[in-house]
């Protein structure tokens, strides 16, 4: 078996080395370790690997806390320091900024979780054979957890006491609000269920169950309290899973907001970040796919008083351009695929003042900041880390109309 330098971490928190000028990337490896590895996989351009034995560690390899983490595949990086998963996070973003050579020479700032473990309000597990768990990274295969230490203590009762909702083979999505109430999301092929319910209250304060899409006890929505503003979630609305960091991020978005404009909030979700804007704005307008989170942000507008705010329903891609109205700012906050063609033709087209663009993928950021650079440049640029401990970086970047002439 091949003996390996560890030279870098790649994208995905995986280690880097290079074996007859093929590039083999090794999980759980770090920079500067002599590993000895096997082999998993081969391609013409790349080869993955394990580590069978470390030769010699890393100084900065730590003993990870959570029992699951080299088999588990959901956190990436439990065997460094909270302070060097930062320092990796700022890292890779220099880097894409330095590769794709887009001129940004203030520091990134990193806005760091107050509490980087037990953070998560939102999990999705596998139930298979009546054990609990994720599947490890890449395959189908069930590594039976009895607790998750990026997810709320909460979320860790529920996984605690999963037997009294006698599933054999499920998908089950756990949610956790500031109350550490509990909405529980059960996807199953069979159409009938036995669920402890009474035993189970007595565990959780649990607010609703929502079977196949039918609400089979309580809700299938709760309430998320965030900077003194109350929200309405729906079981398959989109809500930030980390509360301290969403709350620095309103602070931040808050802040950016210019008086009396008017803003064009996109992929809005529940309304959060617009309803924020709103505080400061003359008007608002969100935009959101799905249903059941524009209903949310309605009821959101009436619950925190916010009168300026229009609520449409579309997909982004295909309502923009229908869009006859004026804006200063604009907010975006998009899936991982980022901004599509024709909304990155609308922002050209509109040129607003200012976006605040909320990324939780950087390629995808770095991607459309090239598009839009010929009017805009970046203003400022922050690590959120909404995601402790994984590879994941989640970015506030606001960018400003260029000055004529430039």
């Amino acid at each position: 078996m091949p003996k390996v330098l560890i030279e870098s971490l790649d994208d995905f928190g995986r280690g880097v080395t290079h074996i007859n000028d093929k590039v083999v990337f090794v999980p759980n490896a770090l920079p500067n370790e002599l590993v000895e590895i096997e082999i998993t996989s081969d391609s013409k351009k790349y080869s993955e690997a394990r580590v069978v034995k470390y030769l010699e560690k890393s100084k900065d390899r730590l003993q990870s806390l959570c029992p699951y983490f080299e088999v588990c595949g959901g956190c990436h990086l439990l065997h460094l320091s909270y302070e060097k998963t930062l320092e990796y996070k700022q890292s890779k973003i220099k880097n894409l900024l330095k590769k794709n050579k887009i001129n940004y020479e203030k520091e990134i700032e990193i806005v760091k979780n107050d509490n980087p473990y037990y953070y998560r309000n939102k999990i999705s597990l596998k139930v298979e054979n009546g054990k609990i768990g994720y599947y490890k990274e890449s395959t189908h295969e069930l590594i039976e957890i009895k607790s998750c230490m990026i997810s709320k203590p909460s979320i860790n009762e529920v996984i605690k006491n999963y037997k009294l909702l006698n599933l054999e083979n499920a998908k089950l999505t756990i949610r956790s609000n500031y109350n550490d109430e509990i909405l529980l999301i059960i996807e199953s092929a069979s159409k009938e269920y036995n669920i402890d319910l009474e035993q189970l209250k007595e565990k959780i304060k649990l607010v609703g169950i929502v079977y196949n899409n039918i609400i089979i006890y309580g809700e299938n929505f709760f309430y998320e309290r965030i900077r003194g503003k109350l929200f309405k979630v729906s079981f398959d609305s989109f809500f930030q899973v980390n509360e301290c960091i969403t709350s620095k991020l309103f602070a931040l978005i808050k802040n950016n907001i210019d008086p009396n404009g008017t803003v064009l909030d996109l992929y809005s979700g529940v309304g959060t970040l617009g309803i924020i804007a709103s505080s400061n704005s003359k008007e608002v307008y969100s935009v959101e796919i799905i249903k059941n989170a524009v209903l949310n942000g309605i009821s959101n507008a009436k619950l925190n008083q916010a009168n300026n705010i229009k609520f449409m329903l579309g997909d982004v891609s295909k309502t923009v351009n229908k869009l006859n109205i004026d804006f200063d700012t604009l907010i975006v906050d998009p899936p991982r695929k980022g901004l599509d063609k024709k909304t990155r033709e609308f922002i050209l087209k509109k040129m607003p003042k200012k976006i605040i663009y909320v990324s939780c993928d950087p390629n995808t950021l770095i991607r459309d900041i090239l598009e839009l650079e010929s009017i805009y440049e970046i203003e400022d640029f922050k690590i959120m880390d909404m995601f402790s401990y994984t590879y994941h970086v989640e970015s506030l970047c606001v960018l400003k109309k260029k000055e004529e002439g430039r």
